[in-house]
């Protein structure tokens, strides 16, 4: 039996960023999500670039997304995670 691979919503996204904030584990929010411990690091690893950054859920949500619908259109911008992250951060802003 093979397991269905679903991605992660905003309500889940918004749930890890809750907890995230809350200063939680990796693990903790995978458990209360039903989730992978990796599928939670993975998500959090990819969005939180620096220490000090935040994960915020609708960024995440809206970059995920964004890299559903261009998958097989692969441009600067969506080869470099990095510098992906800072310009979607900065039109957010208003840039």
């Amino acid at each position: 039996m093979s397991l269905k691979h679903r991605r992660l919503s905003l309500a889940e996204r918004i749930k890890i960023e809750t907890l995230f904030n809350e200063n939680k584990t990796k693990a903790y929010i995978a458990k209360k999500l039903n989730r992978s411990r990796s599928t939670i690091s993975r998500e959090i690893n990819k969005w939180v670039v620096k220490k000090g950054d935040k994960y915020d859920a609708h960024l995440a949500q809206w970059n995920a997304k964004d890299d559903y619908l261009n998958k097989r259109n692969l441009d600067k911008i969506s080869t470099y995670n990095a510098l992906k992250f800072y310009v979607y951060k900065g039109l957010l802003k208003g840039w």
